[in-house]
């Protein structure tokens, strides 16, 4: 399967953090944690037209290709301008497995739209981020879902 697989774990920052917490701990962490990053993951980023003119330099690859385009659009197979339909934003699921934990996208051209070494020049043009970016970018509020997750645990221990 293609698609995008998230280790929230393979980030050494949070990872060493949830290594120096116990299992109970570590286990409502890392559920939080999967689940705000999921809901900003879901996010699309505001509409922006960019041609693909603009994008590669030339309108079509062959002539095959912009055969097929107008082709598709006599048709009725493609629509322009395009609709968002939500299917990449709906793909993202968490996968646990005890304290290893997975996001991941297996919509087939997740990888196009976010991925790391395979997103198109066009979507990048348009607004969409790398998932290490979106990660990145939101470090601090992911330490804030740790330390909330710790002293949850904490009162649900009956530590408190």
């Amino acid at each position: 399967m293609s698609g995008i697989k998230v280790e929230l774990l393979g980030v050494k920052e949070l990872e060493a953090k949830l290594n120096k917490l116990p299992i109970e701990v570590a286990d409502i962490a890392l559920g939080e944690v999967q689940d705000y990053m999921i809901n900003v993951l879901r996010m699309y980023p505001p509409k922006n037209y960019v041609t693909r003119k603009a994008a590669y330099g030339q309108s079509f690859q062959s002539d095959k290709q912009r055969r097929w385009f107008f082709w598709a659009l006599n048709s009725g197979a493609i629509n322009v301008p395009y609709h968002r339909s939500q299917t990449l934003s709906q793909g993202w699921h968490k996968v646990r497995s005890g304290l290893t934990g997975h996001i991941v996208n297996y919509t087939p051209y997740a990888v196009y739209v976010m991925g790391e070494n395979k997103q198109s020049r066009h979507e990048a043009m348009v607004g969409w981020q790398k998932v290490s970016a979106i990660v990145k970018e939101r470090m601090d509020k992911i330490n804030q879902i740790v330390a909330e997750a710790a002293k949850k645990a904490i009162r649900k221990l009956g530590l408190s």
